[in-house]
């Protein structure tokens, strides 16, 4: 009782091997080219959560920087561990997350 697709062929090993590397890759690629178009350009943006959050925690966790702590009563930015990369303004599902 032998399954084919279970099977590891040469060519199913090279595609799943590809996509490991690509998916790292795609990763440090996402976090370096915000950064890099922020060098480039001169200004770099700044993020600030407003009064509205409601604490969800999305945006600290996704945070590649660790630069956001729960405050009081909502998230807070550490404006000197930001790496100003935008991935607390998009992963905002309420849209709380202001650039300047």
């Amino acid at each position: 009782m032998t399954d084919k697709n279970l099977k590891l062929t040469r060519r199913k090993f090279m595609i799943a091997g590809s996509a490991a590397v690509a998916v790292t890759m795609v990763g440090d690629i996402a976090v370096k080219v915000p950064e890099a178009m922020a060098s480039v350009s001169g200004a770099q943006k700044i993020y600030y959560i407003g009064h509205d959050c409601m604490g969800c925690q999305v945006c600290r966790i996704m945070c590649p920087a660790g630069a956001i702590n729960y405050g009081d009563d909502r998230n807070e930015i550490d404006q000197k561990k930001c790496i100003h990369c935008g991935t607390c303004y998009n992963e905002c599902p309420i849209s709380v997350i202001s650039e300047s």
